[in-house]
């Protein structure tokens, strides 16, 4: 195809005429648009959020819940100890008290109201983090067992149960 037919092509008009050219002089066809489902967008399938069947995205199994005691191994807040506030199963990620602290800039919504620097908890990656015994000072792998006729969490290295 010569530069007036990729022209032609491309903003979508004289496309017959496109594909007769390509067709009778054996150069390249038009690509076809391939559409495959749980892949939107451009980028890589890496980059892509996992999808169920039914397009909802997979929701991921983390070591840690709201409201554990956590200390973070890696990262610029690394060695900093506190609790989990909140879980996002969807991208991995969990937010903490007092880490990863950035300023967000937010605009003003109405005509009255100002703009605000906020100074907010920004998430960071669940394995970023491992669970912390404030007992011993000491940072341990979780473990399940049964007790009384219920599963529970505890810690490997200290033995402690965990609150659910």
């Amino acid at each position: 195809m010569n530069a007036l037919q990729k022209n032609q092509f491309l903003s979508g008009q004289g496309l017959a005429s496109a594909a007769k050219a390509s067709a009778v002089r054996g150069g390249v066809r038009p690509a076809r648009l391939v559409v495959q489902a749980g892949r939107i967008g451009p980028g890589k399938d890496w980059e892509q959020r996992k999808l169920t069947k039914n397009g909802k995205p997979v929701l991921l199994d983390l070591h840690v819940k709201t409201g554990d005691m956590v200390k973070v191994i890696a990262g610029s807040d690394k060695g900093k100890v506190g609790k989990i506030t909140k879980v996002d199963r969807k991208s991995g990620q969990v937010v903490m008290e007092g880490v990863n602290i950035r300023t967000k800039h937010v605009k003003p919504m109405g005509d009255e109201e100002e703009g605000q620097i906020l100074r907010t908890e920004f998430p960071i990656h669940h394995s970023n983090v491992q669970h912390y015994s404030e007992a011993q000072g000491v940072v341990s792998r979780i473990g399940h067992k049964v007790e009384g006729g219920k599963k529970v969490r505890y810690l490997k290295k200290t033995g402690e149960v965990l609150a659910n």
